[in-house]
């Protein structure tokens, strides 16, 4: 009994954690290098067990470790700090949080250094690895392109092979959308060498607003990889650069551009209908609505307002295979300069079968 005593005497007394150093300073180091370690020695010189419970770093770039069994009087243990130093050149001062279930409960460390910046090349220029070929991205996108014009963007393939590398100019041109082009400055790339394509965006030649996307094989002779997808997006908006002060121009007010079903069944079909009015001195155009899943259906009754007009959105919620709390949008497109761009905001909070209500339909 005796012994059982003095154990849990000794657990419930308190555990002291003395640090050798608070602060370790790595100097100058190559962020080609691989991370760099430094270990903390914690003694416990309390008169119960020490239990390091957390240790938080401030950043992604430290990763620490820890003993995590109870350290016991006189015992020491261990805390280490890794740090990352690619793509992170500078001067770097990081602090790393650590907490005990004894004395103190909160302490800090802190790591420093410089990190020596390493020489650029393909491969940060050109970070995506497309077989023999290096691009910065799949991806071209247009952040903006008006209704009734056009817009270029270059991007650069960069061959980081030893053989040459045929573009297939024709036949990935015949695969592009009719709103879209592509050209390029060669259709031969040498080894260690680069080309240049250059992409069009004609918003005439697309009846749509908003964001339109379509991806496509670029196709080379590429023996590691003879077709590599790419994708191609803008955001088609419409051109008000023709306005003057004071001319008349729509306004598109709607009542409220949120709706909360609150508790609703899962399964069922609700509706909410929002008004618009065009609250201006021009004649308003709906120029498209959009949801943002299959959930949501909008249907508005008119496209057309004159001023003094209202019409109304119908948006049908359907909440079947959904569970809890649900958020989801309808974009409405307008040709009011100053609301051009709408969200309506749908709301539910939607019951699974065994917790459905008599009357929880939301509507």
């Amino acid at each position: 009994m005796a012994l059982v005593f003095a154990t849990a005497t000794t657990w419930a007394q308190g555990g002291k954690m003395q640090l050798d150093k608070d602060k370790h300073d790595f100097g100058k180091i190559k962020e080609e290098g691989g991370a760099t370690k430094v270990d903390f020695t914690v003694t416990n010189t309390g008169t119960g067990y020490l239990t390091i419970t957390e240790v938080q770093p401030a950043c992604g770039c430290t990763t620490p470790t820890w003993t995590k069994e109870p350290i016991a009087p006189g015992q020491k243990g261990v805390i280490s700090a890794s740090y990352d130093p690619m793509n992170r050149p500078g001067v770097f001062n990081k602090n790393i949080v650590i907490r005990t279930n004894g004395e103190p409960a909160v302490t800090n460390l802190t790591i420093s250094g410089e990190v020596i910046a390493r020489a650029k090349g393909v491969k940060d220029w050109y970070p995506l690895e497309l077989g023999s070929l290096r691009a910065k991205s799949q991806s071209v996108y247009f952040q903006r392109v008006y209704h009734d014009g056009m817009e270029k963007q270059d991007h650069i393939l960069y061959n980081d092979s030893d053989t040459p590398i045929n573009l297939k100019l024709l036949e990935t041109q015949s695969q592009l959308p009719v709103w879209a082009k592509m050209s390029a400055n060669k259709t031969v790339i040498n080894p260690k060498d680069s080309i240049k394509l250059t992409f069009t965006i004609d918003a005439t030649k697309q009846n749509d607003w908003d964001y339109i996307s379509q991806g496509f094989k670029l196709k080379t002779d590429d023996v590691k990889t003879p077709e590599k997808d790419f994708w191609i997006s803008g955001n088609v908006v419409e051109n008000f650069g023709n306005l003057t002060a004071g001319m008349a121009t729509p306004q598109a007010i709607f009542d409220r551009l949120t709706h909360d079903y609150g508790k609703i069944n899962q399964g069922t079909s609700n509706t909410s209908t929002f008004t618009l009015t065009n609250q201006g001195k021009a004649t308003l155009t709906i120029r498209k609505v959009k949801a943002s899943c299959g959930c949501t259906a909008p249907q508005p009754k008119k496209t057309v307002l004159a001023p003094g007009e209202s019409t109304t959105v119908d948006v049908t919620y359907n909440s079947h295979g959904k569970e809890g709390a649900q958020n989801q949008t309808v974009v409405v497109i307008t040709n009011d300069p100053q609301r051009a761009k709408q969200t309506l905001t749908i709301k539910a909070d939607v019951l699974k079968p065994e917790t459905a209500t008599p009357g929880s339909s939301g509507k």
